[in-house]
């Protein structure tokens, strides 16, 4: 959008500088006009003056200055008029050259207002990516606290697991240890009660006492 407001104002740059140069070219032709008619309109005063002084040499000399003024008067009126007519094309053109500098300075002034605008439209598009953005960290580090959390958890619970694990592992081998121990005893104490039979009976009468082991 900046380069179209550049290139709109390049060319009503150049349509200026043109406009400029057309103005500049009609002001010396009006320029050059205005000489011409001061020109000319010397050349009328000194050729009346010139005639009316042969006037003032005649008899009827205010009859012939008479005859004089008509002619002079209407030359000199023709003069004003085309004066009056370039005055008023130079306050024609003034007025639009005018009205072309307002229209630069408009145009200027709406081009800065169109970039602060652009600006200020950038400005919070950046405010608003930056709160996004900002957000989807803040989603990302408790999402990712959420799973660090969860990670300590499941190890925690993983721990203790294996401690109950080991816990019961530890009892369950305790308690073969002391059954072992308690069949070892009760053997033992069977043995020792067989043989106590034995010797209650008396010695043997050609029988061999059972083996045991």
């Amino acid at each position: 959008m900046k380069f179209i407001f550049t290139l709109a104002l390049w060319f009503g740059l150049t349509g200026s500088v043109l406009a400029q140069a057309e103005v500049d070219a009609g002001q010396l032709a009006r320029n050059a006009e205005r000489v011409r008619i001061t020109a000319e309109r010397q050349q009328i005063e000194s050729a009346f003056k010139a005639e009316q002084a042969i006037c003032f040499r005649k008899f009827f000399a205010n009859a012939c200055r008479d005859e004089l003024l008509q002619p002079y008067r209407s030359a000199l009126a023709d003069l004003r008029r085309q004066e009056v007519l370039m005055n008023e094309v130079e306050r024609k053109i003034s007025a639009a050259d005018q009205l072309l500098k307002n229209e630069e300075r408009l145009s200027l002034q709406r081009e800065k207002q169109a970039e602060q605008a652009i600006k200020v439209q950038q400005d919070a598009d950046n405010l608003t990516e930056r709160a996004k953005q900002q957000k989807i960290n803040q989603g990302n580090a408790a999402e990712q606290a959420a799973g660090n959390i969860a990670d300590r958890d499941a190890k925690l619970d993983s721990r203790q697991s294996q401690a109950a694990e080991a816990e019961t592992k530890r009892a369950q081998a305790a308690a073969n240890v002391e059954a072992t121990r308690q069949r070892q005893a009760q053997a033992a104490q069977r043995r020792a009660e067989h043989e106590q039979r034995l010797r209650d009976q008396g010695p043997p009468t050609g029988k061999s006492l059972p083996t045991y082991p």
